[in-house]
C-alpha cells in the first residue's frame, strides 16, 4: 500500500480520493480550523490545522507520495486571479511569478537575493518546493517518490512553471486536464491533476484514459416513484414559473446576478440547463447585490443598468427601494441586519451572529455548517462572536 501526505487538505475531497484509490493518508494539515474538523469528522484524525509556511520538513513523516490541492484562488475564474506571486525576505519586493518566459532562477527583480516566500495564496506552491527543498539538504529519505498536484483549469498558463520547479526538485512531470462529467459525476467541473516522479525511477507515468462516452445523469439515480412532499406537480410548476415571468416583466426583464461585485467575470456562460445536462461547476458564489444605473437613483425599464455592492456610505444613496424597480437584499448598515442569538452555558455570555465573515477569533459554537465560502469572492458566512452585553438592536427600545 502506497502511503501519502495530504497537504491543503480542505474538507478532505483529495484524501477520499486517495483512500479510494488504496492510498494510506499519514499526515494532512490544512489552514482552516472548520474544514479541518470536517475533515477528522470524515476522513481521519491524522490532520491537524497548521500554516504550511510554518511548517518544516521535521514536521513532515516518510511518505511514497506528497499530495496537495494547492489554493486556486488567484488562478480560478471565481476569483480575483492575481496570480502566483512570490514575496522576498530580505527586502520585502512582491513579484509575479512570469510563465511566458520561466526559468526557474527566482531571484528577486529588486535586490537578485534568492530567498522568498509566497505573496498571494496559489503562490503556496512554492512552499510545497521549499520542503522538497529542505528534505534534500536535511532528510534526503523523506523525498517522496510520487507528487500529486492539483488545480483549476486555469492553471493551465503556469504549467511550465510547475514542470521547472518539478523538474528543479528532481522530478518528471506529467499533467492531464480531467473533466468530472466522464469520470461518473454528474457536473461539468474541469481540473489539472500534475504528476511528479523522482527522475531515479524507470520508465514514463501514464494517466488513466478518459472516458468520452457516456455521462451520468441525475434521473439515473433519481427514484421514480416518490410522494408527493418531494417534488412539484406540472400545475404548481407551472403558477411558479409564470408568477416568476411576472415579476420579471416588472423589472424590465433584468436578471438578478449572484456575483455583482466582478463587472466582468460572472456568469459569462448559460444561466440554465437542458434537462438531463449535467450540472454546471458548482462554486461557492452567492454574494446579493442590488441593481443600479450608473450616477442615478432610479433605473428605468430598459436602461442598461451597473451592480454594486453597498459597502460605504458614499453609494448608499444608490439603492433602489422603489415599489417595481428593485428591493436591496443587501446593505452596509441595512438589509438583513437584524441578530440572531444563541444562549450559550455561561450565564452572562450571550453569541451574537452578523455578516461581517469570519475570524479566527470567531468560535463555532452551532451545528450548523457555516456558509461555504470563495475567499472576500464566495458566500459571506454569519460570524459568531462573544459579547458580555447584547448589541443595541437587542435591546428594549
Amino acid at each position: 500500500m502506497y502511503t501519502v501526505n495530504d497537504f491543503f487538505c480542505g474538507c478532505g475531497g483529495l484524501g477520499l480520493g486517495l483512500q479510494q484509490a488504496g492510498f494510506k493518508i499519514l499526515k494532512a494539515w490544512d489552514f482552516d480550523k472548520f474544514a479541518v474538523q470536517t475533515y477528522r469528522e470524515n476522513i481521519g484524525d491524522h490532520v491537524e490545522q497548521a500554516d504550511i509556511k510554518e511548517l518544516h520538513i521535521e514536521d513532515i513523516p516518510k511518505a511514497d507520495a506528497w499530495a496537495f490541492g494547492f489554493p486556486c484562488q488567484d488562478l480560478s475564474v471565481a476569483g480575483k486571479q492575481a496570480g502566483i506571486k512570490l514575496e522576498c525576505t530580505d527586502c520585502g519586493e512582491v513579484w509575479e511569478v512570469g510563465y511566458k518566459n520561466y526559468t526557474g532562477e527566482n531571484a528577486c527583480p529588486k535586490c537578485g537575493g534568492g530567498n522568498y516566500r509566497a505573496a498571494t495564496r496559489s503562490g503556496m506552491f512554492f512552499e510545497i518546493m521549499r520542503l522538497l527543498q529542505e528534505a534534500g539538504e536535511k532528510e534526503p529519505d523523506k523525498l517522496p517518490k510520487i507528487l500529486i498536484a492539483e488545480n483549476v483549469k486555469a492553471l493551465g498558463p503556469y504549467l511550465p512553471v510547475l514542470a521547472a520547479e518539478y523538474g528543479r526538485a528532481g522530478y518528471k512531470s506529467y499533467y492531464q486536464l480531467f473533466n468530472s462529467k466522464w469520470w461518473g459525476v454528474p457536473q461539468n467541473r474541469e481540473r489539472y491533476i500534475v504528476v511528479g516522479i523522482r527522475d531515479t525511477m524507470e520508465g514514463a507515468y501514464r494517466y488513466p484514459v478518459e472516458q468520452h462516452e457516456w455521462i451520468p445523469k441525475l434521473s439515473s439515480v433519481l427514484e421514480k416513484d416518490v410522494p408527493e412532499s418531494f417534488y412539484i406537480d406540472d400545475d404548481k410548476a407551472q403558477k411558479i414559473i409564470d408568477q416568476a415571468l411576472q415579476r420579471l416583466a416588472k423589472m424590465g426583464n433584468v436578471h438578478a446576478t449572484i456575483t455583482p461585485d466582478r463587472e466582468v467575470k460572472r456568469q459569462n456562460g448559460r444561466r440554465a440547463k437542458e434537462d438531463e445536462e449535467e450540472m454546471f461547476t458548482l462554486t461557492a458564489q452567492d454574494l446579493h447585490g442590488v441593481i443600479q444605473q450608473q450616477g442615478k437613483d432610479l433605473v428605468p425599464p430598459g436602461d442598461t443598468c451597473a451592480s454594486a455592492l453597498i459597502h460605504s456610505r458614499g453609494t448608499r444613496g444608490l439603492e433602489t427601494r422603489q415599489d417595481g424597480i428593485s428591493h436591496c437584499i443587501k446593505a452596509a448598515g441595512g438589509g438583513f441586519g437584524n441578530f440572531l442569538v444563541e444562549k450559550v452555558p455561561s450565564p452572562i455570555t450571550e453569541v451574537c451572529v452578523n455578516d461581517r465573515g469570519f475570524t479566527e477569533k470567531d468560535p463555532q459554537v452551532s451545528s450548523v455548517a457555516p456558509t461555504l465560502r470563495a475567499e472576500n469572492h464566495g458566500n459571506h458566512p454569519k460570524v459568531i462572536e462573544e459579547r458580555s452585553t447584547p448589541p443595541k438592536s437587542l435591546k428594549e427600545p
